[in-house]
């Protein structure tokens, strides 16, 4: 296969968190997402390294953390928020080196300097069927070109009203859940409340997974599916109080699903700890363009067929801004067991994103004083600690705050080194506070 041949299809949801067949939820009824994972590999320890709809998308793009780009949250209308100028991106490399680059639906980067898609048409991103028709058109468009195209999703977001499910959907069939038939998950309140916004959340997974296999579908039509690695993702996890927005693995923890045609092994569980900022190596590593040299992180196609592979055994988090009135600053260093939080100003009570606090879920919590969210003690969506640290092996759920315990200092101390020594790596602005705080010497020397 010859480098000029070698495509990337990468197809992004909007806050779709791991509800799927392949990750364990039967509820949820995804069959094109399913089969898609049964012919390539499913990755069990994926995180968004910000669980932030732009600011992870920049991630994704450009291959640096969220304080390295410097689209530190929302780019559209008020937010104002910008990748730095002088960043480098995926269709700005690819495009370079003759690439078809298109992005069809949900981009919500910004500038266009950095990311200059050829093709960028208007389509309703709600809408699989125009999705999948823009798509055709940017394939049968370029036949002679290898191509990066880029498929976003709005789907499974929030809209203006719940879940944008009561509108209608050129060729969707509708799948409707009982809010008894759903999976309350250990971080939200088992109410009705809850559980039917739930249920309409599951509505808009199955709508995406529509969009899916209708993508799926046009790129076999093309006859290049044999010449493509095809990505299936999301942005981060679910819009609910305690994932998105959220240190916590349930805004972290999410879905990645990669396919190429020179797969020797399908349908495995691959066990790497990985983030965002491996997407962008990866590509550059199956369409053969060089990647900058200065990327934080690795390829995944080197390890592809062993899924049980050493030395992948941490990953890192980085978060600033949501919205802009979102301030929740914070990195983290995800082991496979412990995890360690650096929370930059915990002194400030970080409001939720305005479609969670006006949800239906949310509203009910404030409405009815719900003392837990689930597993956890409801002050804990919003209240956070300078540094906190988690066994994640016996407290999933992140409720219990170990630092200081004797018996684990030692751990602690070598992660919330090692969460430095990246900072500093990847020139983190937030080193500033640190030193302000009288925990480091003045970064700037």
């Amino acid at each position: 296969m010859s480098s000029t041949n070698k495509n990337v299809l990468f197809l992004i949801a909007d806050d779709w968190s791991r509800l799927a067949a392949c990750y364990g939820n039967e509820a949820v009824k995804t069959p094109r997402i399913d089969a898609f994972a049964r012919d390539g590999i499913v990755f069990d320890n994926a995180f968004c390294t910000s669980p932030s709809c732009a600011v992870s998308r920049a991630c994704i793009l450009t291959g640096q953390h969220s304080h390295t780009h410097g689209q530190y949250g929302h780019c559209h209308g008020f937010q104002g928020f910008s990748t730095h100028a002088h960043m480098n991106s995926t269709p700005h490399s690819l495009r370079s080196a003759g690439f078809a680059t298109a992005c069809i639906g949900k981009k919500h980067v910004e500038p266009t300097s950095v990311y200059p898609f050829e093709y960028e048409p208007n389509v309703n991103s709600r809408s699989p069927a125009e999705l999948a028709q823009a798509a055709r058109t940017f394939l049968n468009n370029n036949t002679d070109r290898p191509f990066y195209l880029h498929v976003g999703f709005s789907d499974p977001h929030r809209a203006d009203r719940g879940f944008a499910n009561d509108k209608t959907w050129p060729g969707v069939t509708e799948v409707s859940y009982r809010p008894e038939d759903i999976i309350v998950p250990d971080f939200l309140p088992d109410i009705p409340e809850v559980r039917a916004d739930l249920a309409d959340y599951y509505q808009a997974v199955s709508r995406f997974d529509h969009g899916i296999g209708l993508l799926l579908d046009v790129l076999d039509e093309s006859g290049r599916a044999d010449e493509t690695l095809v990505i299936v993702t999301t942005d981060h996890a679910m819009p609910f109080p305690g994932a998105k927005a959220s240190f916590f693995d349930s805004g972290h923890h999410c879905p990645f699903i990669l396919r190429t045609p020179d797969l020797e092994t399908r349908g495995v569980h691959h066990q790497a700890l990985i983030n965002w900022t491996n997407i962008r190596p990866t590509i550059h590593d199956w369409t053969n363009v060089p990647a900058p040299e200065d990327l934080p992180e690795r390829s995944l196609l080197p390890i592809l067929a062993e899924p049980e592979i050493a030395g992948w055994d941490e990953t890192y988090f980085s978060h600033c801004f949501h919205e802009v009135v979102d301030y929740n600053p914070y990195r983290v260093l995800r082991g496979r067991r412990y995890k360690f939080v650096r929370n930059i100003a915990s002194g400030h009570q970080s409001p939720l994103p305005t479609d969670l606090f006006r949800s239906v879920s949310w509203t009910a919590v404030r409405e009815q004083n719900v003392k837990k969210m689930g597993l956890r003690e409801t002050p804990r969506v919003l209240k956070r600690e300078s540094e906190e640290f988690y066994d994640i092996e016996v407290d999933p759920m992140e409720t219990t705050n170990l630092i200081g315990n004797p018996d684990l200092a030692e751990i602690e101390s070598a992660m919330r080194e090692k969460l430095l020594t990246f900072r500093r790596e990847t020139k983190d602005p937030w080193l500033e506070v640190d030193f302000q705080e009288g925990r480091i010497d003045d970064p700037s020397l």
